[in-house]
């Protein structure tokens, strides 16, 4: 909770909880003290995969991957003015979900990344595909540093999502801030 409420005074607008396969009635609980916790900081707040769980604790919306249930059970589950984002890894999955009504997109991995081993990089041309394609505000994703930023922001990228770049620095606090100035130049 005390690195929610840092990072949300060093910038950072939106949090998205990832808690993997750990028991339902710990999930819910996490997720209701971090979403007053975000909530108290005037921030967003996501659950990851489970719209049952974002519904129950009162979280702003549910980010769903493309094994998750269709964007139209979720919005049943959490309602329709809720925010539901989605992950796409190719140009092929944007095709397959592009007509559900999401309210943002997460695209990637842009790099190779820890999280998701398994997946390759989008290469160039196909992040600036999907930026020709993407109406929705749109996200990148994966192996994103400081480093590999301004790349991004050149290409036009202007909204991320970063896990492990945060949590291993030396000051999360500050390396939010750093990112945000980036991002906020680019823009």
């Amino acid at each position: 909770m005390r690195l929610a409420e840092k990072l949300a005074c060093a910038g950072a607008d939106i949090f998205q909880l990832r808690f993997g396969e750990s028991p339902d009635r710990e999930f819910l609980k996490l997720a209701t003290h971090l979403g007053k916790a975000v909530h108290a900081r005037k921030k967003i707040f996501l659950v990851n995969n489970r719209a049952d769980i974002a519904y129950l604790c009162g979280a702003d919306g549910v980010h769903l991957g493309a094994e998750d249930i269709p964007v139209l059970q979720a919005r049943k589950i959490i309602g329709k003015s809720k925010i539901v984002g989605k992950t796409v890894h190719s140009l092929d999955e944007l095709k397959k979900f592009q007509k559900e009504e999401i309210d943002y997109l997460s695209v990637g991995p842009l790099f190779r990344t820890i999280t998701k081993p398994h997946l390759v990089p989008l290469q160039h041309r196909e992040l600036k595909e999907f930026l020709k394609r993407v109406r929705k505000p749109l996200f990148g994703i994966g192996g994103i540093t400081l480093e590999n930023l301004k790349y991004l922001c050149s290409v036009g990228i202007r909204n991320i999502a970063l896990c492990h770049g945060i949590v291993l620095a030396q000051n999360p606090s500050k390396y939010t801030k750093v990112i945000k100035q980036c991002l906020k130049k680019a823009s």
